[in-house]
């Protein structure tokens, strides 16, 4: 079975709704969007799984306050994508934080995600890009 492409928007759409959203609805969001298999492996140590990833959506969608981010780069063949999004967010009583999403992923034969590996990073605003 060949998955269909995902777009720039529609993975847009599905990372807001990690971090935007009713908490109450978020296991019925992971459950719609991460196999029952979904590992997450973070850069620099952690590893999320999926009852992990519904905690974490929940905690997310709780304390978000801003959340305003973009696909700049998305790349996929066959079941792996990589994309580049950056995004200026808010957690609770934080700072305004301005940072670079690093996502690789593959997805099941659902189109959802499974085995993903993510850096995250604040962007240095005195960077030359």
């Amino acid at each position: 079975m060949s998955l269909s492409e995902i777009t720039a928007k529609e993975f847009g759409e599905w990372l807001d709704g990690t971090f935007i959203g009713d908490p109450a609805t978020s296991r019925e969001f992971c459950e719609r969007n991460l196999s029952p298999d979904y590992v997450r492996l973070h850069a620099g140590g952690g590893r999320t799984e999926f009852e992990q990833a519904v905690e974490k959506v929940t905690h997310f969608r709780t304390i978000c306050r801003k959340w305003e981010g973009k696909v700049n780069f998305l790349v996929q063949q066959g079941n792996k994508i990589a994309v580049r999004y950056t995004v200026d967010l808010i957690f609770g009583d934080t700072p305004e934080q301005h940072m670079e999403l690093m996502f690789m992923a593959e997805r099941d034969a659902e189109g959802r995600f499974q085995k993903v590996w993510e850096l995250t990073e604040p962007i240095n605003e005195s960077a030359e890009n």
